[in-house]
């Protein structure tokens, strides 16, 4: 049976539909600011009319690409640095990711933190190669190494910033993925910045939530030009309604969400400390952390420091003999070859056989290479 509808009756259910998405992101917004406010301890409460949410955290980032960059232009991150962030400043807007390098060639991870002469240096390093430099991208707390900047770093570098006209993007997905005897310090708990309407906050459910399949990105802005844009470009990348209905459902329960947030960093705590202290019974170190849901694993007394080919043997062995699938730093535009990143959060049975087949691996790959 073939059903014909009017243009009339079309021109209803296109209204219909329109105003039902409307009113769940209102809903949605709402609920995000609520929560913002809450965890973030933000210094006033988060404004509805600041938030644009689109479908991912991945999403944000692509969109703010295109929006404050040419194709060409460079934007500075810390390194290493979820491998992800470059396709995604990449693929469409064709922006590129400058390194700026916390772990070097040189250096040991352990004793290595960003810096604000380290920012300088990228920054006049890209300058120095004709490069334009549009902003400055930050993960906080820190993919993959487990950072967290503080407060004054972080002013350092709003302030460093507005003195070259560059925007700030701080991704703080995993603000409440916080070890419990470590605190976080949001960007929107500054009373004042530099420039407010220059530094944009992004947040999503995929980490602290557990939800990575309700693809809910949000970004915080002031800047009224920018909102201008986000509001148009925000169309090509919304949210289904039912996705932003039981998002925002939940999140308007802040009781539910505090207890749930507790047991969460508990549980993220002793599962660190539990993976910490089998690595180490394995002669092997992991860089100390304050946050995330991974492990920055030190494998250059496996693999050596002076190449990322035998990085990359050891990594296609693990994968290939003991099915271990960790990353390798050259992945995240780690600058020293031998480190790796291990995601420590699923399921408590498979971490352990996981470590258990890891222990085997280097033990055998070891005597392989012997």
């Amino acid at each position: 049976m073939i059903i014909h509808f009017s243009r009339e009756e079309l021109r209803n259910t296109d209204a219909g539909m329109k105003e039902k998405l409307e009113n769940a992101g209102e809903l949605l917004r709402k609920a995000l600011a609520a929560v913002m406010t809450e965890f973030f301890e933000t210094h006033e409460p988060v404004n509805p009319e600041n938030l644009f949410c689109v479908s991912g955290v991945t999403g944000c980032i692509d969109i703010l690409a295109h929006c404050l960059a040419d194709p060409g232009d460079v934007i500075l991150a810390p390194t290493p640095i979820y491998g992800r962030i470059y396709t995604n400043i990449m693929q469409r807007s064709r922006v590129k990711l400058w390194h700026i390098p916390v772990i070097t060639e040189n250096n040991g991870a352990s004793s290595e933190f960003l810096t604000i002469e380290k920012v300088k240096k990228a920054y006049n390093d890209a300058i120095s190669k004709n490069h334009v430099v549009k902003a400055v991208f930050l993960i906080n707390p820190n993919n993959p190494l487990g950072d967290i900047y503080s407060p004054e770093l972080l002013l350092e570098i709003f302030s460093f910033c507005d003195e070259h006209n560059l925007h700030v993007i701080v991704d703080e997905v995993y603000a409440l993925s916080v070890f419990s005897d470590n605190h976080f310090h949001s960007t929107l708990k500054f009373a004042s910045l530099p420039d407010k309407n220059k530094v944009h906050v992004l947040y999503g459910m995929s980490k602290d939530f557990g939800l990575a399949g309700l693809r809910i990105g949000v970004i915080h802005t002031q800047c009224e030009a920018l909102q201008k844009c986000l509001k148009q470009l925000c169309f090509f990348q919304s949210i289904p309604f039912p996705i932003m209905d039981i998002a925002a459902k939940f999140l308007e329960d802040i009781e539910w969400c505090k207890m749930y947030i507790t047991t969460y960093q508990e549980r993220l705590t002793e599962k660190f400390k539990h993976c910490v202290e089998r690595v180490n019974e394995m002669g092997l170190n992991v860089r100390e952390s304050s946050g995330g849901v991974f492990l920055w694993l030190d494998l250059r007394p496996i693999c050596g420091s002076d190449s990322f080919e035998k990085e990359m043997d050891l990594f296609g062995y693990l994968l290939e003999e003991y099915r271990v699938y960790i990353v390798p730093g050259k992945e995240l535009f780690c600058a020293q070859p031998g480190w790796f990143r291990v995601t420590f959060t699923s399921y408590p049975e498979d971490v352990d056989e996981g470590l258990k087949r890891l222990e085997e691996g280097i033990k055998n790959y070891k005597s392989a290479k012997a």
